[in-house]
């Protein structure tokens, strides 16, 4: 079942990783982030085969996957990155409470969320 909606290499690169020391790790948030993305948008998202899963090439890469979803998805892998010992350098918004997503991430999936499915 693919469920990641970015590749390693597109993650590496918008972070501007010079290393791969980390793989492991950045892998895990990628999938972390590729699923709050997923449950953000109901995981009824049109992009999704029939079997709710995102399609893949023949190299196990994400295909279809609109890009505002892609970005959205990298700013969440970015956030996580950026915050990985769980530090916060910021109030929580309290309209927002715990498990908020970033503002630019929700910016950029608002439009594809369906209230009455998320």
């Amino acid at each position: 079942m693919a469920r990641d909606l970015v590749t390693l290499a597109q993650a590496s690169e918008h972070l501007r990783r010079d290393t791969e020391d980390d793989n492991a790790d950045l892998q895990l948030k990628i999938t972390a982030a590729s699923r709050r993305v997923l449950q953000y948008l109901g995981d009824q998202a049109e992009f999704l085969d029939s079997n709710g899963d995102v399609p893949v090439d023949s190299n196990g890469d994400p295909v279809d996957v609109p890009e505002h979803v892609q970005a959205a998805t990298l700013l969440l892998i970015g956030d996580l990155y950026e915050q990985r010992e769980g530090g916060q350098t910021a109030s929580v918004d309290s309209k927002f409470g715990y498990g908020y997503l970033p503002v630019g991430v929700v910016a950029l999936l608002y439009q594809s969320r369906d209230p009455v499915i998320a």
